[in-house]
């Protein structure tokens, strides 16, 4: 993360003073215009003495008029948490309060087997951040199906996936989370800078916030997802779901779109490499005779493979069973879904989730929050 001790004194920043044992915060200032850049620095004064080698920031933006909401976390490292924020072109003009909450710990995740046998002592699980390293560890359970991962720092989001020791053709765990960071908490510390966006002649005073309260919990905010709306002429759910869970560059209408909401023939394949052979002209899928994985390739190059939008190697897609799997889109070489795609074409695999889980379905994958960029947009 960039010093912001320049930005501030250049800046002439805007420190709000505390007792020796609170949080301390410096801003570069409190009134902004959209494309703006909102730059923080958050001290914890003598973390270690409190205990506080690990800890997280919750960045609570609330428009003080309406109501809505906006977060952003960030770990604290060595007592120190800093970012930046662009002020999106969408923010309405107003006065903000910006809360800063202090929470102990870092991310975890904690869980449970809910269909948990006694001879299950481990299960393996992976994590794929984004545009990360996967990570793929055997943890050991509780005598009553419990566990617990280690602390993690990852930007963004990841996508967790916990599947028996042995290899199996089906995965029956059903598998329940928790992550404290995403949870209800009562922040160590918090302090609070009052903003406003928009005309900077019209600042903040006293009538404008003496009608804010602060609570924890809000219910105009931009933290919960949409519902699904279909508008217009009636739409497959295989559309549905292509509308609402792919984004960006995976958007592409030259895709080739395979359903596993409706069609059943996904589910009874043995592999989603093996169930797309003969389907895609020019895509040959091969075994690895050393580590007996299956392989793809087209016109000679290793294909790319995509897991939820998340870029995962070929040895990993076993642990995605096939009636998991609500669709499958194949873009023809070259890709370009990502900078390092080169002439390579791709598989994007996407589970089923949300309403478009099948019921009584076993839970075992999960795509996880993690902590905001250190420069991120407010939008």
């Amino acid at each position: 993360m960039r010093s912001f001790l320049l930005l501030l004194v250049c800046l002439a920043g805007f420190t709000i003073g505390h007792a020796a044992d609170s949080l301390m915060v410096d801003i570069n200032k409190t009134s902004f215009k959209k494309g703006d850049t909102i730059d923080f620095s958050c001290i914890i004064p003598n973390f270690e003495q409190q205990k506080l080698n690990a800890a997280s920031l919750h960045v609570w933006i609330d428009n003080i008029t309406t109501g809505t909401r906006w977060k952003f976390r960030y770990p604290f490292i060595n007592g120190e948490a800093q970012a930046s924020i662009v002020v999106g072109k969408e923010i309405p003009n107003g006065h903000y309060a910006v809360n800063f909450l202090v929470q102990k710990g870092y991310f975890r995740m904690t869980g449970e087997i809910k269909n948990h046998l006694e001879s299950e002592k481990q299960i393996n699980y992976m994590m794929i951040p984004k545009n990360k390293r996967t990570y793929f560890e055997t943890i050991s359970l509780n005598p009553d199906g419990q566990f617990r991962l280690k602390s993690t720092l990852f930007e963004d989001s990841a996508y967790f996936v916990f599947t028996p020791v042995k290899k199996t053709t089906k995965n029956t765990l059903h598998i329940g989370i928790e992550t404290p960071l995403d949870s209800s908490f009562i922040p160590i510390m918090e302090s609070r800078v009052w903003v406003t966006v928009g005309n900077t002649s019209a600042r903040i005073n006293k009538n404008d916030s003496s009608g804010y309260v602060f609570n924890m919990e809000t219910t105009a905010g931009t933290d919960l997802l949409p519902g699904v709306t279909v508008v217009g002429k009636y739409k497959k759910k295989i559309e549905q779901y292509d509308e609402y869970y792919s984004s960006g560059l995976f958007q592409k209408p030259e895709a080739l779109v395979f359903d596993g909401i409706e069609d059943e023939t996904m589910s009874r394949s043995m592999s989603i490499l093996r169930f797309l052979e003969g389907k895609v002209p020019g895509l040959i899928v091969e075994k690895d005779q050393e580590t007996m994985t299956e392989l793809a390739r087209w016109r000679g190059e290793p294909v790319e493979i995509y897991l939820d939008e998340f870029r995962v190697s070929t040895q990993d897609i076993w642990v995605v069973s096939p009636s998991d799997v609500a669709m499958v889109k194949v873009y023809r070489p070259p890709a370009m879904l990502s900078p390092l795609s080169g002439s390579a074409g791709a598989i994007a695999i996407y589970t089923k989730r949300g309403e478009f889980s099948t019921k009584n379905r076993f839970r075992h994958s999960f795509t996880v929050k993690g902590y905001t960029s250190a420069l991120s947009t407010w939008q």
